[in-house]
């Protein structure tokens, strides 16, 4: 490592929307970044970010998730960005389907985490990021699977970030609103389903919010705050910061209704 060089950060999911903002505005602050995504060698050039170097990893495979820790040189910024987010009802998720969502969205970050805090620790430095959701923090019809795997995380990270404080690493999680990225958003729905035309509701609300959402430069330039900050927020909320007052400070009752509102949900 060169020495102008800030140090060796990993960011998972860097090939589009989130991760990848985070990988540039990583890179062009003198990280030595590497970025994963399925295929390396099918990311066509375009997509490509200047002084990144990409691995492969599927997060839904336990063998790709060994691989990628097999290959990795000591790591001192972990970002957990890669994920997933199903929707559909909660009546009818399949079983098998959750659990791969969840070892997507949890198990695969935390085995990751887990293999790079140890040389942190060691070394007394060191930043874990997560990439959240406020579906962690606020009811959210239709992801079910996906908010309860957020939720995992946070509680994950919490618990983590108190473990690691003594040994000089900083945990935190990012938590953003409706951002306007590409997170593919598979639709899991019965034949049938006496849901179909609550979700399609739920569904069109979130695409037209997600359309005049913010761009994903605004998580990254708050997981760059986090970067720079030495002693950073457990729990960083991007984006309507009214609606996250009202979630932490009325009765949940009311906060559901809203939530139903919002995404027009009959009450």
């Amino acid at each position: 490592m060169t020495e102008n060089v800030l140090g060796t950060a990993l960011v998972t999911g860097a090939s589009r929307g989130i991760g990848r903002a985070i990988a540039a505005a990583l890179a062009a602050r003198g990280w030595d970044v590497i970025g994963t995504c399925r295929d390396p060698k099918a990311l066509p050039t375009a997509d490509r970010v200047g002084g990144v170097r990409y691995l492969p990893l599927d997060l839904a495979r336990e063998k790709s998730v060994d691989a990628l820790i097999k290959k990795l040189p000591a790591v001192d910024l972990l970002v957990n960005n890669a994920g997933e987010s199903p929707i559909g009802p909660a009546e009818e998720h399949p079983v098998d389907r959750a659990r791969e969502s969840f070892q997507v969205n949890f198990f695969g970050p935390m085995r990751i985490t887990q293999a790079v805090v140890t040389g942190m620790r060691e070394r007394r430095r060191g930043l874990v990021v997560f990439v959240g959701s406020i579906r962690s923090e606020a009811p959210s019809p239709f992801s079910s699977i996906y908010s309860a795997a957020k939720a995992a995380v946070r509680s994950f990270a919490q618990s983590l970030r108190m473990e690691v404080a003594e040994y000089g690493v900083r945990v935190a999680v990012v938590a953003p609103w409706h951002i306007r990225t590409t997170l593919p958003q598979e639709i899991l729905l019965r034949t049938g389903s006496p849901y179909a035309d609550a979700l399609r509701r739920v569904k069109a609300n979130r695409d037209r919010s997600i359309g005049a959402a913010p761009g994903t430069d605004l998580v990254a330039s708050r997981v760059m705050a986090i970067v720079a900050s030495p002693r950073p927020p457990a729990l960083t909320v991007v984006g309507r910061p009214l609606f996250t007052f009202l979630v932490r400070h009325l009765p949940p009752r009311i906060v559901e209704g809203f939530s139903a509102r919002m995404v027009g949900l009959a009450r």
